[in-house]
């Protein structure tokens, strides 16, 4: 079979469509094109899923925009649609973590347990957690606990994916989950224990990553829209002018100096602070504490709230927080730099799919 040319990553998420298509050059992934729906439809603003007519046609068009050149596409279900947990299995021999037919039917028998359906009803998959011990072990060695990262997804829920792209005339050629897709593009190969909070316009995902792997994953109903009513309540102004007060933010808290959010903007953002720590101590709880917090990674469009999230979270949460750069390890004219820049964090899972058969 011929080695596919380019790669093209899909994220259809509730308030647009993004796409991305890379190809390789020299082992690195080079930017072919890209492109998004130019406004947010109030149609498809929650769930795509029930208008798959208009979902595709929106797709159909912003490709046909952007000119892609494969029909080849990898997208992702968002975390919400997933059911996510790990197992731990226990006295297995190193090699027999590379018999995927027996450890597929040991996690099928743990799943069966934890989950409200059948499992024939699920599109079911697992990935292995490495660990020092297992990566040092001998193939004949015995392995104390293995964890696996499981997911499986509604066979309904994957088919309603695979109409939307055969109705655009693509092909699904692969489904990912969302935030393995923000690993690629925001963490490459840290090890370290990294969180990502992926902050939309009406929700937020947080996932705690450790050894490039999201152990922890949780999304929340809260986004930067949650931000943009705040302030329309507390200044009894509309949401448009609630929008552009926040495009605006960040110029007003530079020319008076001020170290925090108005309190509007903070008691809009005070779920999401919560929601980092409870999920920081649930991972605590159950792996332990060998490793510390090392960043919060942001991403979204939410994350360039009035350009000082980053620095608000690294305060409130005393860990370092920056917004992620999903465009750092892409090949792409110099002159596009100061759009993609901007639009970056929008294009993190996008980027991160179509990167899935290159890094």
């Amino acid at each position: 079979m011929a080695k596919q040319n380019s790669y093209l990553g899909i994220d259809l998420s509730p308030d647009s469509i993004k796409i991305v298509e890379l190809r390789e050059e020299g082992g690195k992934p080079q930017l072919v094109t890209y492109g998004y729906t130019e406004a947010k439809s109030d149609v498809l603003r929650g769930d795509f899923i029930s208008n798959k007519n208009l979902t595709s046609t929106l797709l159909k068009e912003v490709s046909d925009r952007s000119k892609v050149t494969t029909n080849l596409v990898s997208a992702a279900l968002p975390i919400a649609s997933v059911f996510s947990s790990v197992i731990k299995l226990s006295n297995l021999q190193k090699r027999d973590l590379d018999n995927r037919l027996k450890i597929k039917a040991l996690l099928s028998e743990e799943v069966k347990k934890i989950i409200s359906r059948p499992l024939e009803e699920m599109v079911f998959d697992f990935n292995l957690i490495v660990t020092d011990e297992i990566e040092k072990a001998a193939s004949g060695q015995k392995i104390e606990a293995a964890r696996y990262l499981i997911t499986a997804a509604p066979n309904e829920v994957v088919k309603d994916y695979v109409d939307i792209f055969r109705q655009s005339s693509f092909t699904l050629n692969s489904l990912d989950i969302e935030p393995f897709a923000l690993v690629r593009s925001l963490i490459g190969l840290d090890k370290s224990l990294i969180m990502i909070v992926d902050i939309g316009e009406n929700r937020t995902t947080l996932s705690i990553v450790n050894l490039t792997m999201p152990i922890l994953n949780r999304t929340i109903q809260v986004g930067s829209s949650v931000v943009t009513k705040s302030i329309a309540d507390s200044m009894g102004i509309t949401i448009a002018d609630a929008e552009n007060y926040k495009l605006d933010l960040g110029i007003m808290m530079t020319q008076e100096k001020m170290e925090s959010y108005p309190t509007p903007v903070e008691n809009a953002l005070a779920p999401i602070v919560t929601e980092i720590k409870y999920l920081l101590k649930n991972y605590y709880d159950q792996v332990g504490r060998e490793k510390a917090l090392d960043k919060i990674i942001l991403t979204g469009g939410g994350s360039l709230l009035g350009g000082f999230l980053d620095k608000y979270l690294t305060k409130a949460l005393d860990t370092r927080t920056y917004v992620g750069d999903p465009w750092a390890r892409v090949i792409y004219p110099e002159e596009l730099s100061p759009v993609l820049h901007e639009i970056g964090p929008r294009f993190s899972v996008a980027l991160g799919l179509a990167m899935r058969e290159i890094l």
